[in-house]
C-alpha cells in the first residue's frame, strides 16, 4: 500500500440533488411522468424536511463540502411566480453546510425542469432560456455572497441525449435534431447564467459527464466504429466545444463556454456491442446494480480529454451502486488517487445518501449513507467513514 498526500485546497465531499432526495417535488416534470412512464419518488429521503439532521451527519464525518441542488421546480412553481418560502429553505441550507464548516456546492440545474417548462417546449425552444436565467438571477440574488462554487447545468452532454435523442427522460423525445438544438440552448443558457451568477470571489462552472468508449471485441470493425460513434456524440463533441470556446457551422456558431472550473462527472467505461437488432447495445458488470463496467483508469482518460478546456477540473460525482461496501471503499480509493495525482481541485463522491435513481427507482444504492426507503432510517457505512477520514487526515493509502 501507498501514501498520497492530498493537497490542502483539495476539496473532498459528497453530492446530492434535489429531486432525487427532497420528496414530493409535485411541480415537476419528472413527477407529471411518475406512475405513467417513471417510477414513483415519493418522499424520496424526505431531505426537505431533514436536511439540518442529515447535514450535520455529513460534518461529523469529516467531509469537507457538500453539493445540493435548487429544485427550479419548487422556488418557481409556474411562469413568472417564486416561492420565497421555498428559497428561504434553501438559503437555510447553504447556512447550515457553512455552519457545520463545509463548502456548499450548488447546482442550478440537475435533469429536472418545472411542468410548465417542459409544457412549454422545454429546452428544444431557444425562447425558453430566459425562464432559466430568470431562475438563475432569483436564486442568486437570494444565496447572496453565501457560495462561492456554483454549477450551472449538471451533465449537460448526457442530459440531451437522455431526454431528447434516447428518449428515457422527460420529455421521452427520440429526435436527434431535437438533441442538438436542446444542447446549444443549454450551453447558451450556462454562458447567461454564468453573467448573472458570477460575482467577485466567486467561481462559476459547468458539468459535462464522460465515459471513454471501448469496443466490446478488438476484433470487430462495427463495434469500434460503435465506440468511435459514442465517443464523439457524448464525449469529444463537448470536450472540443469547450476547449474551442465555440460552436461548429453546423450548429450556427457563436461563442460558448463562459466559465471559471468545469464540474466532470465521471463513474464506468461504456463497453460497445453491436446488435442487429438495436444497432448497438452496452455490455453489462453484474458485479453493480446499475450494470456499468468500472474501470478507474477511465477517470484519467476523462481528464486528460477535459483538461484541453484550460480550466480547474472538479470531480463533481463518481461513484458505484452495490450493497458490497468493501467494493464501494475500493472504488472511492483508486478514483480518488488518480484524481488527487491528475491534479484535479476536488472529488465529491456520489452519493451522499442512498436516493431516487431516476428511471429505475430505488434499486440502486449509491450512497456512503444508507436510507431505508420503507423507514428513512439512516446509517452511515464503512465508506463513509472511510471518505471522511481522507478528508480530515489529508492521507490516502491506496
Amino acid at each position: 500500500m501507498r501514501r498520497l498526500r492530498v493537497p490542502s485546497d483539495f476539496i473532498i465531499g459528497a453530492a446530492t440533488s434535489a429531486y432525487q432526495v427532497e420528496g414530493n417535488n409535485v411541480n415537476a416534470d419528472w413527477w407529471h411522468y411518475e406512475g405513467e412512464r417513471l417510477p414513483r419518488s415519493g418522499a424520496a429521503c424526505d431531505f426537505w424536511n431533514r436536511y439540518r439532521d442529515d447535514i450535520a451527519l455529513a460534518a461529523s464525518l469529516g467531509l469537507k463540502a457538500l453539493r445540493i441542488s435548487i429544485a427550479w421546480d419548487r422556488v418557481m412553481p409556474s411562469e413568472g411566480k417564486f416561492d420565497d418560502e421555498a428559497m428561504d429553505r434553501y438559503v437555510d441550507m447553504v447556512k447550515e453546510i457553512r455552519g457545520h464548516g463545509m463548502e456548499p456546492i450548488v447546482t442550478l440545474h440537475h435533469f429536472v425542469n418545472p411542468m410548465w417548462f417542459t409544457s412549454k417546449g422545454g429546452w428544444v425552444k431557444g425562447e425558453n432560456v430566459k425562464y432559466f436565467l430568470d431562475f438563475a438571477k432569483y436564486v442568486s440574488d437570494s444565496l447572496g455572497g453565501r457560495v462561492k462554487y456554483w454549477l450551472t447545468i449538471n451533465e449537460v452532454n448526457l442530459y440531451v441525449i437522455l431526454a431528447y435523442l434516447l428518449g428515457v427522460f422527460p420529455p421521452f423525445v427520440m429526435n436527434m435534431e431535437y438533441m442538438w438544438r436542446a444542447l446549444v440552448n443549454l450551453l447558451r443558457a450556462n454562458d447567461s447564467a454564468y453573467e448573472v451568477v458570477k460575482r467577485e470571489g466567486n467561481q462559476v462552472g459547468l458539468i459535462v459527464h464522460i465515459s471513454p468508449a471501448k469496443p466490446a471485441s478488438r476484433f470487430s470493425l462495427i463495434d469500434w466504429g460503435l465506440a468511435m460513434g459514442m465517443n464523439y456524440v457524448l464525449n469529444r463533441f463537448i470536450a472540443n466545444a469547450l476547449a474551442k470556446g465555440k460552436l461548429p457551422d453546423w450548429l450556427g456558431g457563436g461563442e460558448v463556454g463562459r466559465l471559471d472550473y468545469i464540474g466532470l462527472n465521471y463513474y464506468a467505461v461504456a463497453k460497445v456491442k453491436f446488435n442487429p437488432l438495436t444497432m448497438g447495445e452496452l455490455v453489462a458488470n453484474k458485479q453493480n446494480q446499475r450494470g456499468w463496467v468500472i474501470d478507474p483508469k477511465g477517470l484519467r482518460w476523462a481528464i486528460r480529454l477535459i483538461r484541453r478546456v484550460r480550466k480547474p477540473i472538479m470531480i463533481t460525482e463518481n461513484g458505484i451502486a452495490t450493497d458490497d461496501d468493501e467494493a464501494r471503499i475500493k472504488y472511492i480509493r483508486d478514483h480518488l488517487a488518480i484524481a488527487i495525482k491528475e491534479g484535479a481541485i476536488g472529488y465529491l463522491y456520489w452519493s451522499l445518501l442512498d436516493n431516487y435513481e431516476w428511471e429505475i427507482g430505488y434499486s440502486a444504492r449509491f450512497g456512503i449513507i444508507e436510507c431505508d426507503p420503507a423507514t428513512l432510517t439512516r446509517r452511515p457505512r464503512a465508506s463513509a467513514y472511510f471518505l471522511g477520514s481522507v478528508a480530515s487526515s489529508g492521507e490516502l493509502t491506496y
